[in-house]
Parts: C-alpha cells; sequence; structure tokens
C-alpha cells in the first residue's frame, strides 16, 4: 500500500489507461513530446523537412539535445513521481516499527507527498521559468494542430516536473518529521545501525532519482539560459540541505543512544574493579567468573565504541558524491559542447 489513499494527480492522468506504467509513461512522453510534435507539424505542413526543421540545422548535438529536453526528460519525471512513492512504500514496514504510532503515524505524515496544491505551486514556477528562459516556445508549432498540442503538452509537461520536485521535497520533509517522533531505537547487539539503516537508504534513493533528473537538465540544452541555470542551482542546493536535514535529527539520537550505552559500559566497568578492591592484589583474586564478565563488558565497549551515529555507512556518502559530482560534470560536459560548437 502506498503512503497515501490516492495517487498524485500525474499518476492518475497516466492511469487513465490500463497496462504497465513504464509502458504508459513511454506514450504519454510520445504524445506530449517529440514524436507527436513531429507528427503534428507534418500534418501542418505535409513536409518532412518542416516538420524536422524543429531541430534547428538538424545537427546530432541538437536533435540528441531536443530529444532529450522534450520526450527524456518528460518520461523521467512521470516515471519518477511513481518510483520515489513506490521506493517509499516498500520502506514503509521497517520505518513504522520503529515508529510510536506504527503504521497510522507513518501514513499520516507520508500523506503530504499527495498533495495536490505545492505540486501545482512548483509547476506553475517552473513553467513561468521555462517561458522566461524560452520565450520561442511557440514557434515549436508549423500550424494549427501543432500548436494546439504545444498548448495542451505544455501544462502537463510542468505539472509532471512541478510533482517530481514535490514528491521529493515533501519525502525528506516527510522523514524530517518522523525523525522528531519519539523513536524506538533497537538495541545495539540487534543492530548497529538502531534500526535507522532504512531512513538513510531512503534518503539516498530520493536523492538518487533528483540529482540524476537535474542533471538530464543539462544535458537537455547546449545553452541553458540564465533563470533555468539559476533555477536548477537552486534544486541542487535545496536537494542537498533536504538530503542531511532529517539524517541529522536521526544522527542526533543515535548518537545520545551511543552516548547512552557507553555510560552503561563504564558503569559496568567500575563495578567489576571496585568489587576487585586494590589493583595491586585484584590478579589474586580474579575467578573464572570475573574474568568472563571482564571480557563480556571489554567485547560490549569495542561493539558500542564502533556503533555508527549515522544511519548510514560510508558507502552511502560515496554514492551521494557520485551523484552530486555527476551533476557536476554534466554542467562542465554542456559548456564544453558548446564551446567545441563555436
Amino acid at each position: 500500500m502506498l503512503s497515501c489513499e490516492k495517487p498524485t494527480l500525474v499518476e492518475r492522468i497516466v492511469n487513465v489507461f490500463p497496462g504497465s506504467y513504464f509502458v504508459k509513461c513511454l506514450f504519454f512522453s510520445s504524445v506530449f513530446g517529440v514524436p507527436v510534435l513531429l507528427l503534428t507539424r507534418f500534418l501542418d505542413t505535409l513536409s518532412a523537412r518542416a516538420a524536422l526543421a524543429v531541430f534547428g540545422p538538424l545537427l546530432w548535438q541538437d536533435v540528441v539535445t531536443f530529444s532529450f529536453a522534450n520526450f527524456v526528460l518528460v518520461f523521467y519525471a512521470v516515471y519518477g513521481v511513481h518510483y520515489m512513492r513506490s521506493k517509499i512504500a516498500s520502506m514503509m514496514p521497517q520505518v513504522q516499527a520503529v515508529m510510536p504510532d506504527g503504521e497510522r503515524g507513518v501514513i499520516k505524515i507520508f500523506g503530504q507527498i499527495c498533495r495536490l496544491f505545492p505540486a501545482i505551486v512548483f509547476s506553475v514556477l517552473l513553467g513561468v521559468v521555462s517561458l522566461v528562459s524560452f520565450p520561442t516556445q511557440g514557434e515549436h508549432a508549423a500550424g494549427p494542430v501543432s500548436f494546439a498540442m504545444v498548448v495542451l503538452s505544455f501544462p502537463f509537461v510542468y505539472l509532471a516536473y512541478g510533482s517530481f520536485v514535490w514528491v521529493y521535497v515533501s519525502s525528506i520533509k516527510s522523514l524530517y518529521d518522523i525523525g522528531r517522533q519519539p523513536l524506538r531505537l533497537v538495541e545495539f547487539h540487534e543492530d548497529a545501525h538502531l534500526g535507522m539503516k532504512p531512513f538513510g537508504s531512503l534518503s539516498l534513493s530520493l536523492a538518487l532519482v533528483y540529482f540524476t533528473g537535474l542533471g538530464l537538465v543539462f544535458f537537455s540544452f547546449l545553452s541553458i539560459p540564465l533563470p533555468l541555470e539559476l533555477a536548477v542551482g537552486v534544486l541542487i542546493l535545496m536537494g542537498i540541505v533536504l538530503f542531511f536535514s532529517p539524517l541529522e535529527v536521526i544522527h542526533h539520537k543515535m548518537r545520545a543512544k551511543k552516548r547512552n550505552e557507553l555510560d552503561k559500559v563504564k558503569g559496568h566497568l567500575k563495578q567489576i574493579t571496585s568489587s576487585l578492591g586494590d589493583p595491586v592484589l585484584a590478579l589474586s583474586k580474579v575467578d573464572v567468573k570475573s574474568l568472563k564478565r571482564m571480557f563480556a563488558v571489554d567485547a560490549m565497549e569495542r561493539q558500542v565504541a564502533v556503533m555508527p551515529e549515522w544511519p548510514f555507512d560510508t558507502r552511502t556518502l560515496t554514492l551521494l558524491s557520485a551523484i552530486v559530482l555527476t551533476v557536476v560534470a554534466s554542467i562542465v560536459t554542456k559548456y564544453v559542447l558548446l564551446f567545441l560548437r563555436l
């Protein structure tokens, strides 16, 4: 079961048709993307040359980037919304296991990802940025048929983009809200991450989808206007901050638990040493039972000392760094291609 009763508006539109969601995403990306745009331009002009003129001078760079911007990005946004919600659904049993209210509390908190108004707000903002960055988008139409398709596709495309951003933002916000709950941390001898690793895994999965989408933006345009660059830059910074925000809350809980366990171990050691009395005479008083107890406490101390204080391991940070570097590499690649084109 997903984390809210109804899917997002984009998913409901896609689910009007039966079948695989992946296939339906391809269909909608075709209808509101390059394939149908080319078809409608041909219907308007009855000329293949005029239809292909939408790519400009038909350089491979223009064809690839235009196809990315008007097909791949649309598909990725529509499918990404569903993927992120499905990922949350798969993690819910592990998350609700440490929640004070269990499943009811998790569903209530994650329910905000299905809110329509914030998704529309992001959609409108991104649509405005797009129009300011590319005011000549209407020129993609070659006649009334292609113009009608451009007008119909614009709201759906930017609803998909806005929903994509909102699902990521609201999902991370939900993780933050859950992290502020009085979570039931498991004992360290049961799980070194105290049952908190699902939070790190989920946050990483969402960040992977989000930053990959931003990276695709820079492969979709050889020349990105300043408004769009600023918008994507803000989204990148927001994504990084949001990734760590919920994990910082959980980090404090894990660190407090570790300190508490260390204090317990020190208390056990103090009891053992005080029972032995004078340390000079201690060796003569140590029996097998005391030795076993000392070894057990020492092993416990070692286990507590290596307890992680974050709900992820170093591989997670490596993956996140790779994701962010990929986006940066996309930006650099875009400018290199632009330079070579000149």
